[in-house]
């Protein structure tokens, strides 16, 4: 019992501190509508979709080549998701879909606003797969569908091929 507690602290220690470390991708002031892709001098890149200037994050993948970790965050309105639960996050484009266990966190994507957040580790074999997975989804022709719970937004995939290409060549090339 003692073990699992620690390494439930060791984990929500790790994603804290992860968070911290992604406020400059994630919180800048002025967000435009639509797909953007951020890149940093770690070789991190953060692939993101808002719906609207100045708007909520939706959805955040973001690709830490540095510290072979990848992330998945999605901002929601408030009572639209409940508070610390594990919950489900799926995408879906046609027959295509990826789904990742995470949290319900009170400052989700670092904006203090409740959210999706789920990290985890990607060595070579899990990066291969999470391309397999993720570009499906991503690089279909139909909207994709975001699932966290039973909250749901349809993404449009116009304008996300210029982001996703330089995410790519980031993350997975």
């Amino acid at each position: 019992m003692r073990i699992v507690f620690y390494k439930q602290v060791v984990h929500v220690i790790a994603a804290v501190f992860l968070i911290l470390l992604m406020l400059p991708a994630l919180a800048s002031a002025g967000d435009k509508a639509g797909w953007s892709v951020a890149i940093d001098p770690r070789n991190r890149a953060f692939l993101k979709y808002i719906p609207s200037d100045n708007g909520p994050r939706l959805l955040v993948l973001g690709c830490l080549r540095d510290a072979d970790s990848f992330v998945v965050l999605s901002e929601h309105a408030p009572g639209a998701v409940p508070g610390d639960v594990t919950l489900t996050l799926m995408l879906v484009n046609g027959a295509a879909q990826y789904a990742v266990q995470g949290k319900s966190d009170p400052n989700g994507v670092g904006v203090g606003q409740r959210g999706f957040v789920s990290e985890f580790d990607v060595g070579a074999k899990e990066r291969g797969d999470l391309r397999r997975k993720v570009l499906a989804v991503l690089e279909g022709k139909d909207p994709i569908v975001l699932t966290v719970g039973s909250w749901s937004r349809e993404l449009p995939v116009s304008g996300l091929a210029e982001a996703l290409g330089r995410f790519k060549a980031i993350c997975f090339e």
